[in-house]
């Protein structure tokens, strides 16, 4: 495994989004959104010095806000069980503090997890945001499950990298998973048994629905 760094950090005022090329980023811009125009680079100063997590969305920066105990124990079991699973293997986990650069929709994101075998190309020398994630997982709620499915999902699909998706309910047992085929298209498979084999193919390695629920309890009709 190695590092590699395929994106040079852009000086000041380069965006590569400037003349609109990118087109409808399909993003969620709310009250939480800062009008002001960042480049990648101006956002990236910003955001390593601030306190609290922000996504950058081409030019404007989201706040993102916390989550809740179940959202951060199965965000914490995915990372930790896939770290497991490449012991002594060229591969690495990331948590939710690694962001993610979408390089075709001027974008940084914190996912929930991701990962990827071999070598990691970081934006940057400081390390903290990766531009080839072969994995990414995403903790669904009620407020970003819709979004986290189709205008993210779509996002994510531009990095060359990526092929392979797992959105995890944090309601009930139950997890969807979206791999890309050799032909570019995508499909997708549920489950919802504590004991069903999740099987990442992106990684090479096997899971099941109670490692990612480890410690993570719902009422008893949650399932029904």
């Amino acid at each position: 495994m190695g590092f590699n760094k395929t994106f040079p950090l852009p000086p000041r005022p380069f965006s590569e989004c400037d003349s609109g090329d990118c087109g409808d980023t399909g993003d969620e811009m709310s009250a939480q959104e800062i009008k002001a125009y960042l480049t990648p680079f101006d956002y990236l100063e910003r955001e390593r010095a601030a306190e609290s997590k922000s996504d950058y969305i081409n030019g404007h920066i989201v706040a993102k806000t916390g989550g809740n105990f179940r959202h951060n124990r199965i965000s914490g079991n995915i990372s930790m069980r896939i770290g497991m699973a490449h012991k002594g293997r060229p591969c690495v986990d990331f948590t939710s503090d690694m962001k993610v650069r979408i390089e075709k929709a001027n974008q940084f994101r914190y996912p929930d997890a991701s990962a990827l075998c071999g070598d990691i190309d970081f934006y940057d020398d400081t390390q903290d945001s990766i531009t080839n994630p072969q994995f990414i997982a995403e903790v669904l709620s009620p407020s970003t499950e819709t979004f986290d499915r189709k205008d993210k999902f779509a996002m994510y699909r531009l990095i060359d990298s990526f092929t392979e998706y797992m959105l995890v309910s944090q309601d009930v047992y139950y997890v969807e998973v979206f791999r890309k085929d050799q032909e570019g298209k995508w499909a997708g498979q549920s489950y919802s048994s504590l004991a069903d084999q999740i099987e990442l193919t992106s990684l090479d390695i096997t899971l099941t629905l109670g490692d990612l629920y480890e410690k993570v309890e719902f009422a008893a009709d949650s399932n029904t």
